[in-house]
C-alpha cells in the first residue's frame, strides 16, 4: 500500500511539474546515442572504471533517497525524496563520481546495465532478476536468445568479461537495492 501511494504521489508530481517535456528529451537523446544507432560500443578499462565508481554512487544516492523518503514529514517530501532514486536523477548526479564526461557515463551506464541485465535474465550471473519467457514479447525472446556482449565491439567484451567478478556484485547490490526493494 505504501507503494502504491508513493506511486500515487510522484505521478502527481509529475503531472504537475511540467517534467513531461523534459523526459521527452532525454528518451530522444537516449536513443541517439544508443549503442544500435552507433554500432558496438568501443569500451575501455577506463569506462569500466567509471561505471563501477558511477554506479556505486548511484547506490549511495538511492539509499540517500530512500532515508530522506523514510524520514519525509509531507507528501512532496516523500515524493521528491522518491523521485531522487529514480535512474534520470541517478545517472546524471553520479556522473561527476565516474570521473567519465556525463554523456559518455550515461553511455556505457545504460550500455553495461542492460549487457548485466541481460545475463542475469539468462542466468549466466548469479544475480536477483529471472524471466517467465512463456510472457515475454517478442523483442525480449530475441533480446535473450542473442549475444549480450554484442552491444560491445570485441576488445571491451573481453575487458568486461575479465572484470565480472568485480562488477557483478555491485550490480547485484543496485539491483537489490531498486528492483528487489531491498
Amino acid at each position: 500500500m505504501r507503494y502504491l501511494v508513493a506511486a500515487l504521489i510522484i505521478a502527481g508530481l509529475q503531472a504537475c511539474s511540467g517534467n513531461d517535456s523534459r523526459h521527452a528529451s532525454d528518451t530522444a537523446q537516449t536513443q541517439e546515442g544508443s549503442p544500435e544507432s552507433t554500432g558496438p560500443l568501443t569500451l575501455t578499462a577506463a569506462d569500466l572504471d567509471g561505471f563501477e565508481k558511477g554506479l556505486r554512487r548511484e547506490i549511495e544516492l538511492v539509499r540517500e533517497g530512500q532515508a530522506r523518503s523514510s524520514n519525509a514529514t509531507t507528501p512532496q517530501e516523500r515524493g521528491e525524496a522518491i523521485q531522487a532514486t529514480f535512474e534520470t536523477r541517478t545517472i546524471p548526479d553520479a556522473a561527476p563520481a565516474s570521473g567519465l564526461p556525463p554523456e559518455r557515463y550515461k553511455l556505457v551506464r545504460e550500455t553495461v546495465y542492460q549487457l548485466l541485465e541481460t545475463l542475469d535474465f539468462q542466468d549466466k550471473i548469479d544475480g536477483p532478476k529471472s524471466m517467465d519467457m512463456t510472457r515475454a514479447g517478442a523483442e525480449m525472446k530475441a533480446r535473450m536468445a542473442g549475444d549480450p556482449y554484442a552491444a560491445l565491439d570485441p576488445s571491451g567484451a573481453e575487458i568486461l568479461k575479465s572484470r565480472l567478478d568485480r562488477i557483478v556484485p555491485i550490480y547485484v547490490e543496485y539491483v537489490n537495492l531498486t528492483v528487489v526493494g531491498g
